[in-house]
């Protein structure tokens, strides 16, 4: 049996700090992890991670990869027929596929970026700044899908808006602004630190900086609340913040979330479809809780 592993994670910013919450079940069967990913950053942050490329880099990953002693591991969870059916959380289709047993319900994982401020020095300095300039604050995101690594921009170079309504999977919370007014009435002494990317929407009375994605991993150990859809700041977040609340639309925490964080789903799907199915954007009509429906939950004692 191959002692070492090089795995290739495709797919987005929340999917690749995901599967961080595997690597110690992928360390039982191997010694030397290495990962390749457009999001490589994620894995350095990681530890029993043994190195990390970016995709394109070259010389050392075709060596890594030609190496006998080497297991290469292209596995997407997204094809396991279970998830399609919605029958399992994802970390059990990726366990499946990867040929490796969990010790519990994958609901139960959390990922692991304890590695950020020894790798990244300066975005541990950035986020300490900023939560100074913060004093108490909760994060909020309510838009997810896009890439952080490219957002679309114009030939002038400015941003091109983001028309969230043709994601593939509805999962977007579009009643943010009325959502942070009551926030801010709720809990007057907070600010409301809003992670987005530049072409996405912005609200009156939210902080809104440009920061690098890991910055917000490490602003969540300081944030009193984190409110968020399925998006990437929920797997940032978790196993960070004590008290982290997702909103879900037509993805579901059985599939994608975590035990530990507060789950609202949304109250009525109507023609639900399987996941990542290659017709297009979903009919369903998914019904999100009201922001004060959402602030009652906020106030309830975690799950």
């Amino acid at each position: 049996m191959a002692k070492k592993c090089i795995v290739t994670i495709e797919g987005g910013l929340g999917k690749n700090v995901m599967f961080t919450a595997l690597i110690p079940e992928l360390k039982k069967k191997y010694q030397e992890i290495y990962v390749v990913s457009p999001y490589f950053d994620v894995f350095k942050s990681c530890s029993g991670v043994t190195d990390a490329f970016q995709f394109g880099q070259g010389t050392l990953y075709q060596e890594l990869v030609l190496d006998p002693d080497m297991d290469v591991l292209w596995k997407e969870p997204y094809s396991n027929q279970k998830f399609i059916k919605k029958e399992c959380h994802l970390f059990e289709a990726w366990a499946e596929e990867l040929g490796i047993k969990l010790d519990k319900p994958g609901m139960d994982y959390k990922p692991n970026l304890d590695r950020i401020a020894e790798e990244f020095p300066q975005l541990k300095q950035f986020a300490d700044q900023k939560a100074q300039e913060l004093g108490k604050f909760i994060m909020v995101q309510f838009c997810g899908g896009q890439s952080p690594l490219g957002p679309q921009k114009d030939q002038q170079g400015n941003p091109i808006p983001y028309n969230d309504h043709m994601e593939a999977i509805k999962r977007n919370y579009y009643k943010g602004q009325a959502l942070i007014d009551l926030l801010k009435k709720e809990y007057p002494d907070h600010k409301i630190l809003h992670f987005a990317l530049p072409n996405e929407p912005a609200y009156n009375g939210a902080v809104k900086i440009e920061a690098p994605y890991l910055v917000y991993a490490l602003l969540a150990d300081k944030a009193d609340m984190v409110v968020c859809t399925d998006s990437s700041l929920q797997h940032l977040a978790t196993g960070r913040c004590k008290k982290i609340t997702v909103l879900w639309g037509e993805t579901r925490p059985e599939h994608f979330g975590y035990s530990c964080n507060k789950n609202i789903g949304a109250k009525h799907v109507l023609n639900s479809q399987p996941y990542f199915k290659p017709l297009g954007v979903s009919p369903s009509v998914v019904r999100f809780p009201e922001p004060a429906e959402i602030i009652k939950e906020l106030k309830t004692k975690s799950q």
